[in-house]
């Protein structure tokens, strides 16, 4: 009888009690230490699964219970079937003593995929991992942990149809993250859902309508300020583009066409007039983007500062409903503007 007999033995076992488990598991081990010469070996993902395929195996980490179970039939749906545990937890390889009692060092992924974690160290997700924040996301708050598999799949948390909720987990209102860091849009979510895209998506089953990942990608997600980033005012249109084709073309009909050429700089960046999260049809045609701007110039005792004088900046919303420019929108003339602008 050697050290494997021995775990399946263990493992047929477990419907009994446990002070017979150990009872066994002590005989066991006296067994083998009499007649067996000790050899080390690597752990398979059987040896692992005599203790992990129990659904009550649990432990305590900072005063919290936490399950050590790991679902056979999940891991051998997942990508990483054909690996043995040992392949991702790498502090276990080689060592013959088990059950283990320490814990586990964190796994890390970037063994294998070192070309996504370079990206991922440098992204706003990856940065706070770094500084060891509590509520940083690691590579299985988004992928899963024993149970990933393809992105193509329906079952995949990280499948086209799956994002806006994965990354809602974090990003919804209410949320730890949204409480405790300074995030400049709320209830993405819920905008989000409501959205041309969301209704494309949830309402519709587009499989080419945008989700989070498609404007803030999957790895480097960056700070809308960042130059870098995805979203940064001077890159927004060229990640609209990808879905969105002859925007500069199409919004001439809008903004004066030599602007385009001349000051760029003047031109409205698409989140300006289009808000990120809450994109409707027909933007300009609804009036949102005048709405924008009469949240502040509706007011009668608006003023502002030109060149040391006061002057009046309340705008009479019947007045301009009623003059020659009724059908533009304030962003048509007032190509500088933007809704946040002070």
């Amino acid at each position: 009888m050697d050290i494997r007999t021995g775990l399946l033995t263990s493992r047929l076992q477990k419907a009994r009690p446990r002070w017979l488990e150990a009872l066994t598991a002590v005989a066991c081990v006296f067994y083998v230490s009499l007649y067996c010469v000790p050899v080390a070996y690597a752990q398979t993902a059987d040896d692992c699964f005599a203790c992990h395929e129990d659904p009550d195996l649990t432990t305590e980490r900072n005063g919290k219970e936490v399950s050590l179970f790991v679902d056979p039939e999940a891991m051998e749906r997942s990508i990483h079937a054909d690996l043995d545990c040992i392949g991702c937890h790498t502090d276990l390889d080689g060592v013959d003593d088990f059950p283990h009692e320490e814990s586990l060092e964190t796994v890390d992924c970037g063994q294998c995929h070192d070309d996504v974690a370079e990206i991922y160290d440098q992204s706003l997700h990856g940065s706070a991992v770094l500084l060891g924040a509590e509520l940083a996301p690691r590579c299985w708050d988004c992928h899963g942990k024993h149970d990933i598999v393809e992105n193509s799949s329906s079952d995949s948390r990280v499948a086209k149809f799956n994002i806006p909720f994965m990354c809602g987990r974090c990003h919804k209102e209410g949320s730890p993250i949204t409480t405790t860091y300074d995030i400049p849009q709320d209830s993405i979510l819920s905008h989000y859902s409501l959205s041309i895209h969301g209704i494309g998506l949830l309402k519709q089953g587009l499989t080419v309508t945008a989700v989070c990942s498609d404007c803030h990608t999957a790895h480097s997600v960056l700070s809308h300020t960042d130059p870098r980033s995805t979203i940064h005012r001077e890159n927004i249109a060229g990640t609209c583009q990808q879905c969105h084709g002859q925007i500069q073309q199409v919004h001439r009909k809008v903004i004066r066409g030599e602007l385009w050429e001349k000051e760029p700089h003047k031109v409205p960046a698409c989140v300006d007039c289009h808000r990120p999260h809450e994109i409707r049809r027909s933007f300009f045609l609804e009036g949102i983007a005048d709405e924008e701007c009469m949240d502040c110039h509706g007011r009668r005792n608006l003023t502002g500062s030109r060149d040391g004088v006061e002057i009046p900046m309340w705008t009479d919303s019947t007045e301009l409903h009623n003059s020659i420019h009724r059908s533009l929108s304030c962003a048509q003339c007032h190509t500088g503007a933007t809704p946040s602008l002070d």
